[in-house]
């Protein structure tokens, strides 16, 4: 994708030599439609009034009439009665003329070439250098009757001319294009700042600020992003707060709720039981849901997780004791390949959180006799675990959204939980300095694949 400093140049340089092309045509037509006529006859009026004075005072040298005048800025080509041709002045770049042409002209009319030479859309007739863009007359010698093909020769006339302006256009196109080249990314660079804050922003970080002392629209637009950047980082603590709060309010009622329903189970009549058990499952649900709510809360607070070196499979096999009954009440086996000595920078609080969270999700999604397998590797400085499920696997849609706080993909197969549970593993494993990334495929199983800082 083109960056729009990139755009701005080719844009802008698009327009200068668009407008140098236009310049030019312009030019040709007004040379063509009004100076052609005038310039050519001036052309003619001099070699006639040359002509004349060598017919009437010339030593009848032609040789030498013919040098003079190229010595006073012509280019001549002379052909004379026998058809031996001679130049004087600079060469012709196209010699090229119709011997009728030639006949024409010895005997003794007059060739109009500069006048009436051909329109060319970008090429300015003035400067053709060719015999066929001359004024063509005949010249009374001692020898005989020469056709005179004449033109002014603009390249000695102005040569130190063209030498000044060619180095005039040149270094203002270089300085023209070095000066729009550093005051477009000048320009830019407000509209750079903006794109990296939003994309701070869209990852939770609102401590961003491009203020620019710009008096423009790009100036005000960093000044309005700045008051946004403060008004959402201000909503988003307030929602903090708030949930921690919320959910530390919500702990004492539903505690209270579990110990009395589970002692009305005891006492009260058959019919009545089924009620108080829903009523205990529904409040351990909302306790686990504001235990996992409480548990973004200090995550989202920002606070840095003390890391120290552990056991890898000492911490696997930790949480995979606590839950070592509902695998054997489900038959799920669990294949633990982690090698001796793996030792990782983390928090055994945060590792608990990890893997409580994603192997309950591969055994929700496991039916007996199905197999869960995790897998460690050391490769360079970090070392990756793999936690492998034979479940119904995961579409890209759900891959997308999995890590998305309340999102549940698998709701129409009557899921139960929080959909906080792989939320709070991503924001837990990135702040331990790893990262997390879903493999899935539908009807082959799941892989949550975990890259953790190894320990030295």
């Amino acid at each position: 994708m083109k960056s729009l400093y990139t755009k701005i140049v080719g844009l802008v340089c698009l327009v200068l030599l668009g407008s140098a092309l236009i310049a030019l045509l312009i030019s040709n037509l007004l040379y063509y439609t009004i100076l052609q006529a005038s310039y050519s006859k001036k052309v003619e009026e001099a070699v006639q009034t040359s002509f004349a004075y060598y017919e009437q005072h010339g030593d009848q040298q032609i040789d030498s009439f013919y040098e003079m005048l190229s010595a006073t800025g012509f280019q001549l080509y002379v052909v004379s009665d026998t058809g031996e041709i001679e130049r004087y002045g600079n060469p012709f770049r196209d010699e090229t003329i119709a011997p009728d042409i030639v006949e024409m002209v010895r005997d003794g009319q007059v060739y109009q070439g500069m006048r009436e030479y051909p329109f060319h859309l970008f090429l300015l007739g003035l400067f053709d250098n060719e015999v066929i863009n001359t004024y063509g007359a005949a010249l009374q010698t001692d020898t005989g009757t020469d056709a005179v093909f004449i033109r002014p020769d603009l390249s000695r006339q102005i040569r130190e001319l063209h030498l000044f302006v060619g180095a005039f256009l040149g270094l203002l196109v270089l300085i023209s294009f070095l000066l729009l080249v550093f005051s477009i990314r000048y320009l830019v660079r407000p509209i750079k700042r903006l794109t990296k804050a939003t994309q701070q922003m869209t990852t939770g970080d609102y401590s961003v600020a491009v203020a620019t002392t710009g008096q423009d629209e790009i100036g005000e637009l960093s000044r309005r992003f700045d008051e946004m950047a403060q008004a959402v980082a201000k909503s988003d603590a307030e929602r903090k707060t708030f949930v921690a709060n919320v959910s530390h309010e919500f702990q004492s009622p539903l505690t209270t709720i579990k110990g009395y329903a589970g002692q009305l189970e005891q006492t009260v009549q058959p019919d009545d039981r089924a009620k108080l058990v829903t009523i205990g499952q529904e409040a351990t649900r909302m306790a686990e849901l504001t235990r996992q709510l409480l548990v973004l809360a200090r995550l989202d607070e920002g606070r840095h997780l003390t890391r120290s070196p552990m056991e890898l499979g000492h911490a696997i096999q930790s949480t995979l004791q606590t839950l070592s009954y509902q695998l054997d009440e489900q038959g799920v086996a669990v294949a633990l390949d982690v090698p001796d000595g793996t030792r990782i920078l983390a928090n055994e609080l945060a590792l608990d959180h990890i893997f409580h969270n994603i192997i309950r999700n591969a055994l929700h999604v496991s039916t007996d006799g199905q197999l869960i397998s995790i897998q460690a590797e050391t490769t360079g400085k970090t070392v990756t675990v793999r936690i492998r499920d034979e479940g119904p696997g995961m579409t890209p849609e759900m891959i997308e959204h999995a890590f998305e706080r309340f999102y549940q993909g698998d709701a129409a197969r009557g899921a139960v939980g929080t959909g906080l549970g792989l939320a709070i593993v991503q924001e837990t494993i990135h702040q331990l300095g790893g990262e997390v990334r879903i493999e899935s495929r539908l009807g082959i199983g799941t892989t949550f694949v975990l890259t953790f800082p190894r320990a030295e």
